[in-house]
């Protein structure tokens, strides 16, 4: 495959993955494992886009942009990241390193398209007082394209020109960088974990932590197992919960509640 075919198949991924996601009502389709997988397949190599995949999912995984507030763009990161291990020979290691400063400065960039939107505001206000549907539609998807393609262009330059500079690159750093990538890479995932916990973990579920802890590490259980068992409590808890509060707020109404066969039995 051609260096510019490359570029090309790296592009429209990001320009699937990016833009579809918000095409769509942000359907996910811009999460690294999907992204890793779409540019793995349109590079010829399914696998090694899984796995990078998968290795910076847990990594952005506790990764959320509000609003104008972003800390990270995992999309340009994957792509560039997967593009590289296949085309460049890069290891898993060192394209995931790779990935992230790449995520923090297509995150910069991204305050560029967000004001390149501002262009679009009289065509927005236009067909809004003129209350014209199909016009709006036009202009939401010229708008789209033209925000996400110019997103893809930088893309494009990046991977066309700086496939063999990336290669020669890593191919002058000594050993000991390289395991120190390599180390870097491994410590990301736990980053990425820690910082999914520290949004999710409380008081109330600190318990349930330790216990998965228990069950991974001392008996040994797959993690499909401990996902089962973590559901099944999940549903069990949840629908106790909603029983309890369905009976606060019969008593808070004055409703009689209703009664199960057995509580008539014993009542008779």
């Amino acid at each position: 495959m051609s260096n510019l075919m490359i570029a090309c198949m790296a592009t429209l991924a990001y320009f699937i993955c990016y833009g579809g996601n918000w095409l769509f009502g942000q359907c996910m389709i811009e999460r690294p494992i999907v992204v890793g997988t779409i540019t793995g397949l349109f590079l010829g190599d399914l696998t090694t886009g899984i796995i990078i995949g998968g290795a910076l999912e847990a990594i952005y995984m506790g990764a959320v942009n509000i609003g104008g507030a972003t800390s990270a763009e995992p999309v340009s990161a994957t792509v560039m990241s997967v593009t590289f291990a296949i085309t460049a020979g890069l290891s898993m290691e060192e394209a995931i390193t790779l990935a992230v400063p790449v995520g923090l400065i297509f995150n910069s960039l991204s305050m560029v398209w967000i004001m390149l939107t501002n262009i679009f505001q009289p065509a927005y206000q236009k067909v809004c007082d003129n209350g014209d549907g199909k016009g709006l539609t036009r202009v939401i998807l010229t708008s789209w394209f033209t925000i996400y393609f110019t997103r893809a262009i930088i893309i494009f330059c990046c991977v066309y020109l700086g496939s063999e500079a990336v290669q020669a690159f890593m191919s002058q750093l000594p050993d000991s960088v390289i395991h120190g990538l390599a180390v870097a890479a491994g410590m990301l995932g736990a980053v990425g974990m820690a910082v999914l916990m520290k949004m999710l973990v409380s008081t109330e579920n600190i318990g349930w932590l330790f216990v998965g802890f228990v069950l991974a590490k001392y008996l040994n259980l797959p993690a499909i197992v401990i996902a089962i068992i973590a559901v099944v409590i999940a549903i069990t808890i949840g629908l106790t919960d909603k029983k309890i509060h369905d009976l606060k707020q019969m008593m808070t109404e004055g409703t009689p509640m209703a009664l199960t066969e057995e509580e008539e039995f014993f009542n008779e």
